[in-house]
């Protein structure tokens, strides 16, 4: 139980500040959002506010801001099809009832003959009363029906395509952007809460460099051979820099100051199936202190850490596709990442946090992969209409969008279906 809310946090939190980035900067450029949505499948929580149905559904797989006129929203009127209107004094069409889920009062009925909400805004079809062939204008205000929600029919002024395209690329870029946000700011919360590492031991390590060489805790180390340390990062960068070679390492005990000579050790921790992480240790825990400045400094510094690691993995992911070292090991899907939430909640709330961190900037980075069903290759469409000064053909970018989507398909049923057999199939 304790794996599946661990679960639902990290999932809930990561979607929900992803989609949020979009419909804010969306609705800044003044696209309309028929819906904001948590999850996938049969809705389960719906909530209306201004233009905006705001829902919670069942699958935890992902989420969406249907943004009007950006390819997301379908027709929903096909010819032959008979729906119940609604018209002002104008006679304009102010309601389009797809169910009979509504109170409406003084309504007509049309078997469609054809329609259009994105330039002409209208419905044509024959009244089923007067059996004559009518079109009907969309008034400026109009709503779908469907399920007892209103959704608003976007009017072109409104609509993601009519915008210009710096407007287009702040709201696709804002998902991948807040996803950093969201990184960044766990990363200061954990930094505030656990303490930042200072040049003071805390703890010696038994067996290690440190140890052999006489670091007692309470040292502070302030030199590491000719160079001089105010902080615990300026000991990991020399080391890091210096390798295994010998040091001599200068600290300050009791008002005094001692020099001793240590070789570091090497520690490579395997971070995917063909890259190892080397990094050089002396072997003790630094003092943490809190301050109000260090947690924002740690806690960027942790962030580009993390986005380092999962740009590096990426990187070797696509390259393992062309020399045939590509494996759906390499992948997680939701059940993957279900299973390792559950390993790491079980060790406490903040590795938890470590993690949503780290899975925040990984969903930002894979967003912004130029796969024309993600954010980056919708960006590519925009980057094409700001060089050509037209937008792509809307046939063309709907067959490729298509592709992308079925592609997407494609890899989520295999990741998924290769996670069950790993986890629950051995």
């Amino acid at each position: 139980m304790v794996g599946f809310l661990a679960f639902i946090f990290v999932f809930g939190l990561l979607v929900t500040v992803h989609e949020l980035g979009h419909l804010i900067f969306a609705k800044r450029a003044g696209i309309m959002c028929p819906e904001f949505a948590i999850g996938m499948g049969p809705k389960i929580f719906s909530y209306k506010k201004n233009e905006t149905l705001y829902t919670i559904r069942l699958l935890p797989v992902g989420g969406y801001v249907m943004m009007a006129g950006s390819g997301m929203e379908e027709n929903p009127l096909k010819q032959g099809m008979q729906v119940d209107v609604k018209r002002n004094d104008e006679g304009e069409v102010t309601h389009i009832i797809l169910d009979d889920q509504h109170q409406f009062q003084q309504i007509e009925q049309l078997e469609v003959i054809d329609s259009d909400f994105d330039d002409a805004m209208f419905i044509e079809g024959v009244n089923q009363y007067t059996n004559e062939q009518e079109r009907l204008n969309i008034a400026e205000t109009a709503y779908f029906v469907r399920e007892g929600d209103l959704i608003q029919i976007a009017p072109p002024s409104k609509q993601f395509r009519t915008k210009k395209p710096w407007p287009k690329f702040l709201t696709l870029f804002a998902g991948p952007f807040f996803n950093f946000l969201l990184t960044l700011v766990l990363c200061i919360i954990i930094a505030f809460i656990v303490g930042s590492p200072t040049n003071t031991v805390g703890e010696v390590a038994k067996d290690s460099p440190a140890l052999s060489a006489g670091l007692k805790q309470g040292d502070t180390i302030v030199q590491l051979n000719d160079e001089k340390i105010d902080s615990f990062r300026d000991i990991k960068s020399y080391l890091q820099n210096n390798g295994d070679k010998s040091i001599s390492v200068t600290v300050e005990r009791n008002g005094k100051k001692e020099t001793m000579q240590l070789k570091p050790d090497k520690v490579e921790v395997k971070v995917s199936k063909t890259k190892t992480q080397t990094s050089y240790q002396i072997g003790f825990m630094p003092k943490k202190t809190f301050s109000l400045t260090d947690p924002f400094i740690d806690g960027f510094n942790e962030t580009m850490r993390y986005a380092t690691l999962i740009f590096t993995l990426l990187i070797e992911l696509f390259t393992s596709i062309f020399t045939g070292g590509f494996s759906f090991d390499m992948l997680n899907g939701p059940v993957g990442i279900y299973k390792f939430t559950d390993s790491v909640a079980q060790q406490g709330f903040l590795p938890l946090l470590g993690l949503a961190a780290m899975l925040s900037v990984n969903i930002g980075i894979m967003n912004l992969i130029p796969i024309p069903a993600l954010d980056g290759g919708r960006i590519l469409f925009v980057l094409y209409e700001a060089i050509f000064r037209r937008p792509v053909n809307k046939r063309v970018e709907m067959i490729i969008v298509g592709a992308g989507v079925v592609f997407m398909f494609f890899v989520m049923i295999m990741v998924t279906w290769n996670d069950i057999s790993r986890y629950f199939l051995k």
